[in-house]
């Protein structure tokens, strides 16, 4: 009996591990990958609310066309994110940081979470379903909605 073509495998699959190993560290120098791009992997491997229900983005005016002219505010951008039951409506006003302002609608008190990296803020939406957010810094964000009847609500990561 013969290990020859076995060990031929390991030796190759060894020197293709040491090889690949070696070009990402290379390209983690030389092109790293975008912060928000790593932002929303992790979010995306880190959704804690399994039971959430996901909040999809439906309108994005970073994205919308601007009909001919007309003028836009490029320091504003609106988004809309739809779950069953629910529409967060959100502005960021940009700044040095950012200001997000949102409203719920239907509207409705509930509590309501930003996070950013490992930073998470909390804000109460009054009874017309109004909240914000002051001192954002520029980056990956996701909110995360409760409500008073306990329903739980995400939205995609976005970056501001």
């Amino acid at each position: 009996m013969s290990d020859g073509p076995a060990n031929d495998d390991m030796i190759r699959d060894t020197a293709e591990a040491e090889v690949l190993q070696a070009l990402r560290r290379m390209f983690d120098v030389v092109d790293p990958p975008p912060a928000h791009v790593i932002a929303h992997a992790r979010d995306a491997f880190a959704w804690h609310g399994i039971d959430a229900e996901l909040a999809e983005l439906v309108y994005d005016s970073a994205v919308a066309a601007t009909p001919a002219g007309v003028r836009g505010d490029e320091d504003a951008r609106q988004m809309t994110f739809r779950a069953p039951g629910l529409e967060i409506e959100v502005e960021v006003v940009s700044e040095r940081t950012r200001i997000v302002i949102g409203q719920l609608v239907p509207a409705q008190t509930a509590s309501i979470e930003l996070r950013q990296g490992g930073r998470t803020l909390r804000a109460e939406a009054d009874a017309l379903g109004r909240f914000s957010f002051d001192g954002i810094a520029p980056g990956a964000i996701k909110l995360t909605v409760v409500t008073e009847s306990g329903t739980l609500v995400q939205t995609e990561g976005l970056t501001i």
